[in-house]
C-alpha cells in the first residue's frame, strides 16, 4: 500500500514538472513571438499600443473641439453638459492611458532585440492597467452616444412636432 502511494505521489509530481516545462514553453513562445511582432512592426510598438495611441490623439481633439463649443458662448442643455462632463472624464483617461503606453516605444540606437524584447515586456506587464484604461474608456463613449442619440430624438421630435401637415 505504501509503495502504491508513493508511486502516485511521484507520478503526479512528474505531471507537474511535464506541466511547468510545457507552462515555460508556451510562455517562451508566446514572448519570442511578440517580440519579433515589436521589432519588425513599422512604429516599434505593439499593435494594440499603436491602436491606443490612436484612440488617445481622438479624444484629444474631439476634446479640442468642445472647448472651441464651451468657448462660443453656446447655451447648453442639461444633456449636453453632462456629455461634456463625461468627455473631460475620457480627457482624463486618455492622459492615463497616455503615460502607460508612453514607454512602450523601442529606442532609437539600441540593439533592436534588446528594444523589442524590453517594450513587449513591459507591455505584458502593463496589460491589466491598458485593459483597464481602455474599458472605462469604452464605456464612457457608449454612454455619450447614448447622450447623444438622446438629444437628437428630442431635437427630431420637437421638429416634428411644430410641423403642421396640410389636411387631405
Amino acid at each position: 500500500m505504501l509503495l502504491l502511494v508513493s508511486t502516485m505521489a511521484e507520478a503526479l509530481a512528474i505531471i507537474g514538472l511535464v506541466s511547468n516545462i510545457l507552462s515555460f514553453i508556451d510562455f517562451g513562445i508566446k514572448f519570442s513571438s511578440g517580440v519579433r511582432n515589436v521589432r519588425d512592426s513599422l512604429h516599434g510598438t505593439t499593435a494594440e499600443v499603436q491602436e491606443l495611441e490612436l484612440i488617445v490623439e481622438d479624444v484629444e481633439r474631439y476634446h479640442e473641439r468642445v472647448k472651441i463649443q464651451q468657448a462660443s458662448g453656446q447655451k447648453l442643455s442639461v444633456h449636453e453638459k453632462h456629455i461634456l462632463g463625461m468627455v473631460q472624464q475620457c480627457r482624463n483617461i486618455a492622459e492615463e492611458l497616455h503615460k502607460a503606453i508612453a514607454k512602450l516605444h523601442m529606442r532609437e540606437g539600441r540593439s533592436k532585440t534588446i528594444e523589442s524584447s524590453r517594450v513587449f515586456f513591459q507591455s505584458f506587464w502593463k496589460q491589466r492597467d491598458i485593459v483597464s484604461l481602455r474599458t472605462r474608456l469604452e464605456a464612457l463613449d457608449k454612454q455619450i452616444r447614448l447622450n447623444v442619440e438622446y438629444i437628437i430624438r428630442r431635437y427630431i421630435s420637437v421638429k416634428l412636432g411644430s410641423i403642421s401637415l396640410p389636411e387631405l
